[in-house]
């Protein structure tokens, strides 16, 4: 099982855990949200050639990087048509981008209250984006994404 497997498995775990509070269900969208960014970079990761390597070239995305790429992609692909490979990807970058949002708020703003439905769609989204992923991973539009993940179009 995968690292991005594992997280999300412990956010869906976490946000299940009697008695439901505040901690846990934030936690869980936390760990959702690092679910998907380390799959990302596990993927990209993938593409690179030498394999003793991969572990530092992960350390050089950056969340903001990651966040406004997958925005771009999303505003890109908004009008794709359900079931098309740029459908699919929206549907990731999406994710992604959301998530990160709903990350910031979980750590770092304390003044609103989770809701365990709305965790439950965030994890959701996230096992949505790895199942969108498989379909499209060797697509050129996917291995596109990918790169702007790290590198910043000009």
């Amino acid at each position: 099982m995968s690292y991005s497997t594992e997280l999300l498995d412990s956010a869906a775990a976490t946000s299940h855990v009697h008695p439901q509070t505040q901690a846990n269900l934030r936690r869980a969208v936390s760990t959702a949200y690092y679910s998907l960014f380390h799959f990302l970079i596990e993927e990209a990761c993938g593409n690179w050639i030498r394999p003793e390597q991969r572990g530092k070239l992960g350390r050089a995305f950056e969340h903001k990087q990651m966040s406004d790429a997958s925005n771009r992609c999303v505003r890109k692909y908004e009008n794709a048509a359900a079931g098309t490979h740029e459908s699919d990807l929206r549907s990731v970058a999406s994710a992604f981008h959301k998530l990160q949002r709903r990350r910031h708020t979980a750590d770092y703003d304390l003044s609103g209250v989770f809701y365990d439905h709305e965790v439950d769609l965030d994890i959701r989204s996230v096992r949505n984006a790895f199942t969108n992923w498989s379909v499209i991973r060797n697509q050129q539009i996917a291995q596109d994404y990918l790169f702007s993940l790290l590198f910043k179009e000009r």
